[in-house]
């Protein structure tokens, strides 16, 4: 009897140290992954933060008006040639043309100017 519990003791210790064994196993494993992941996002945020310097860069507002000067020809408003809205003739509207649809058939459809022709 004492012999079996014995063995049985042996069996679970056993058991114990492998299941011990394989979680500090995983464990390293999982630091490993962890260290890696780090590394990964910190090589991802420097990637982010370049990208974000090119943004600005090209953004620029004075390198896009050098550009536009360049190979657009573009030049900055004379301020000269502004002018007021109240400088600006208003536009009178002109009454439309007046015009009818008028159906010749079922499926023939014409327009005409009201006292024109066709």
């Amino acid at each position: 009897m004492i012999r079996a519990l014995n063995v049985l003791a042996f069996i679970v210790a056993s058991v114990l140290a492998i299941a011990l064994y394989i979680a500090k196993t995983e464990a390293q494993e999982a630091r490993q992954r962890l260290v890696e992941i780090r590394a990964d996002l910190a090589e991802e945020r420097r990637q982010i933060n370049v990208l974000n310097v090119d943004v600005a860069h090209l953004e620029d507002p004075d390198r896009l008006r050098a550009l536009a000067r360049q190979y657009l020809g573009f030049e900055p408003l004379d301020p000269r040639r502004e002018v007021a809205m109240s400088d600006l003739p208003l536009l009178i509207e002109r009454p439309a043309q007046p015009y009818a649809v008028v159906s010749e058939g079922p499926s023939e459809s014409a327009v005409r100017e009201v006292g024109g022709q066709q």
